[in-house]
């Protein structure tokens, strides 16, 4: 009998690191089962060209009134994959809905996975209660860091259903991205700069990634803007503001990224991303490019512990902006050893996933 998946997050098309996530998990699982069917739990539905990126991937979406949404929870082995999936921000997203769609698949006689999943200490009753008691349902949860990992067990999880692996991004294959290619040793250099917002937490300031814009333009190296979290509320408001203050300047861009395809191609254009967010620093090592880190919470300090990602640790912008600079020219020796990492995590991933869908 064939199987089915049903894969839940926080996908949708709204975030560009998450459907980065979503894609890489499809793969995993049509490695290891190719005539599985796969489905995407959407209740609110997808764009139009959010559902041609799914249909390219052969993911059905299930949308519409939830009730009947969660029909599919009887039928399909649920994956809570990839992402934030545990923190203190929300009793509804993300650990009221995943608990709750995890015990429905649990009831209905499957077996439920929660993989590749970052965790956030939890200082609340209430979700570590559920952390504890509902997560527990699922046969393994894999987490993508050792930090990850601790959270859920000290949430109260056995410690033998909670493993540590990477992030599920980690293991998409170099050859479906297009890839870095200089062909003029004396090009300006350009950068992508990330500008994240996110309301519901502590964001970035404007004035930061300003000062290192305008001390980047100073030594001569061009800055196009890049949104991941497509919201309105969220990344894009931060990105007017920035565009506002730069508009007509010949040294800064903006680029419109709608999906996955879209920003890869932008970082494969770009000698350098700069982010203090994760996925757009394994996205740019994956297509060649060399990532740069840029502040970042603990979850992005994490990552270069592991990976030889380098960061701008200069005090000043200026000085960051000459960092930037000197990075770039250090390329060959960087790029190498960070694609040997990302090597590695590859294979963590594969076998984890492999392992996890035998239990």
């Amino acid at each position: 009998m064939t199987n089915s998946f049903v894969i839940w997050g926080g996908y949708g098309g709204h975030n560009l690191g998450d459907e980065a996530i979503l894609w890489a998990l499809s793969r995993q699982l049509r490695r290891l089962e190719p005539a599985a069917r796969q489905y995407v739990l959407v209740p609110r539905g997808v764009s139009r060209e959010v559902k041609a990126q799914y249909d390219a991937w052969q993911i059905e979406v299930v949308s519409g009134p939830l009730p009947a949404s969660l029909q599919i929870l009887r039928k399909a082995r649920l994956i809570v994959g990839g992402g934030q999936m545990v923190d203190d921000t929300s009793l509804g997203w993300p650990v009221g809905w995943s608990s709750l769609f995890l015990l429905i698949n649990w009831f209905f006689g499957k077996k439920p996975l929660v993989t590749c999943i970052g965790a956030e200490k939890l200082n609340r009753k209430l979700p570590r209660f559920l952390v504890k008691h509902m997560y527990s349902l699922a046969q393994v949860c894999t987490c993508r860091d050792p930090e990850s990992t601790e959270v859920l067990k000290d949430a109260g999880i056995r410690e033998n259903k909670v493993w540590t692996t990477r992030d599920v991004v980690f293991s998409l294959d170099r050859a479906l991205l297009p890839q870095w290619n200089q062909s003029d040793a004396d090009h300006q250099l350009r950068v992508a700069m990330l500008i994240a917002y996110d309301p519901k937490r502590i964001r970035e300031k404007n004035e930061r990634t300003i000062q290192l814009i305008d001390a980047l333009l100073k030594n001569g190296i061009s800055v196009q803007l890049v949104a991941h979290d497509l919201r309105a509320e969220y990344d894009l408001q931060a990105l007017a503001e920035i565009e506002a203050r730069y508009k007509d300047h010949p040294g800064v861009t903006t680029a419109s990224a709608q999906i996955v395809d879209d920003v890869v191609a932008i970082y494969s254009r770009t000698d350098a991303v700069i982010s203090g967010r994760m996925h757009p620093l394994i996205l740019a090592s994956l297509t060649g490019t060399l990532p740069i880190a840029f502040g970042g919470k603990a979850k992005v300090q994490s990552l270069l512990s592991m990976s030889g990602i380098p960061s701008l640790t200069a005090s000043t912008p200026e000085e960051q902006a000459a960092q930037v600079r000197q990075l770039t020219a250090q390329r060959s020796q960087i790029l190498p050893k960070i694609a040997e990492v990302v090597a590695d995590f590859r294979k963590i991933v594969e076998g984890s996933m492999a392992q996890a869908l035998t239990l």
